[in-house]
C-alpha cells in the first residue's frame, strides 16, 4: 500500500491540477482504480455468481489447478491482491468476497456464522464446476477454510491457514482478551479505531495519504453495524475449532505473523498439534495482516508448499 500511495502522489505532482483534484475530492475513485490496477497487474477479472440468495463478487485468473483464497473479517477480496500476482502464472486463482463482505450481497436475515459461510463456500466452487482445489484464508478466512476442508475433505487438494482464531492455546489470544473486555478492535467506528486497528493488525503500519485514510475510514465506519451483526453470527455459533482438526486430512501450512498483535503466533503451534500433515512457519517482522504486509514471503512459501502438494 505505501508503494502505491507514493506512486499515486508522485504522479499527482507530474499531472497536476485535474488529477490533485480527483485525488483530494474523489479519493473513492482513486482507490477503486488503484485496487483495478493491482487486479490487472495479478492478471485478475471482476466476476459475480448467484450462490443461493447471495450473489458472490470475486476475481478469478490465471490457469492450472485451482488455488482459492479468503479474506479475513472486515476485508474483501483485494487483500489478496500481491499474493495472487505471484500465483497466477502457474494455478488458477479465485478470490470470493465472502458474504456480508465487499462487494457481496448483506442480508439482515442470513446467518454468517463459519459453518454456513464454508457450506456457502462450497455453493460457490460447486456453481463454477470446480471439484478440487487448494485452499488457504487469513484470520476468519483461515478458520472457514480450516471448516471448509474438515466437512468436504474430498473436495480440497491442501490447506493453508494464517493468523486464525479459534483453536485452544496455553495463550489466550489478544483478540479474545480484548472482545470478553466488551472493546472489539475490529469494528471501526471513527479515525482512532482505524488506527488502533493498523496498529494491532500491522508489524510496521503503513502510511497512508490523508484523503486515501479518511475514505478508508469512512468505508469502514459504512460497515461497522453489518460488521457487528456478523461478529454477532460468529459468536453465537461459538465453540473452540478444535473439533474441525483431525477432520482435516490434506497437507497443511500453517502461518503466522511473529509480531502479530490480534492473535498471538503461538496459535500456529495449537494449529500444527492438531493437524496430521502439518508445517508451521513464522515470519519476522510481519503482523496479522500477513498477505497485505508481507506479500513476496508468503507467496514465495506458499508456492513452493503447493508445488509438492497432490
Amino acid at each position: 500500500m505505501r508503494k502505491v500511495a507514493v506512486s499515486l502522489l508522485t504522479l499527482v505532482g507530474l499531472l497536476g491540477g485535474t488529477l490533485a483534484f480527483v485525488f483530494f475530492v474523489y479519493p473513492g475513485i482513486v482507490l477503486d482504480v488503484m485496487a483495478e490496477t493491482a487486479r490487472d497487474a495479478a492478471g485478475l477479472e471482476r466476476k459475480s455468481i448467484m450462490v443461493g440468495d447471495h450473489e458472490v463478487v470475486y476475481l478469478d485468473g490465471g490457469s492450472g489447478q485451482t488455488v482459492v483464497l479468503l479474506h479475513g473479517f472486515g476485508a474483501s477480496k483485494d487483500f489478496w491482491n500481491a499474493v495472487a500476482a505471484r500465483l497466477t502464472p502457474t494455478y488458477r486463482v479465485i478470490v470470493p468476497d465472502l458474504p456480508g463482505f465487499g462487494e457481496s450481497t448483506k442480508l439482515e436475515s442470513a446467518n454468517y456464522g463459519m459453518k454456513t459461510q464454508a457450506e456457502r463456500l462450497h455453493g460457490f466452487l460447486d456453481q463454477l464446476g470446480i471439484e478440487k482445489a487448494h485452499v488457504a484464508g487469513n484470520s476468519m478466512g483461515g478458520a472457514i477454510s480450516l471448516v471448509y476442508a474438515a466437512m468436504y475433505p474430498e473436495f480440497v487438494n491442501s490447506l493453508m491457514i494464517g493468523g486464525s482464531p479459534g483453536v485452544s492455546s496455553s495463550a489466550q489470544e489478544d483478540l479474545e482478551q480484548l472482545v470478553s473486555s466488551g472493546d472489539n478492535p475490529l469494528l471501526v467506528g471513527n479515525e482512532d479505531d482505524f488506527d488502533r486497528l493498523m496498529e494491532l493488525a500491522f508489524s510496521n503500519p503503513p502510511s497512508i495519504p490523508g484523503p486515501l485514510k479518511r475514505e478508508m475510514v469512512a468505508r469502514a465506519v459504512q460497515a461497522e453495524k453489518f460488521n457487528e451483526k456478523i461478529f454477532a453470527d460468529l459468536r453465537i455459533e461459538g465453540g473452540s475449532l478444535d473439533r474441525y482438526l483431525e477432520g482435516v486430512s490434506v497437507p497443511t501450512l500453517i502461518v503466522w505473523g511473529a509480531d502479530d498483535r490480534l492473535v498471538d503466533a503461538s496459535m500456529a503451534a495449537a494449529f500444527s498439534a492438531g493437524i496430521k500433515s502439518s508445517k508451521a512457519v513464522i515470519f519476522d517482522h510481519c503482523g496479522h495482516a500477513l498477505p497485505r504486509e508481507c506479500p513476496d514471503v508468503l507467496a514465495e512459501r506458499y508456492l513452493t508448499f503447493l508445488a509438492d502438494a497432490p
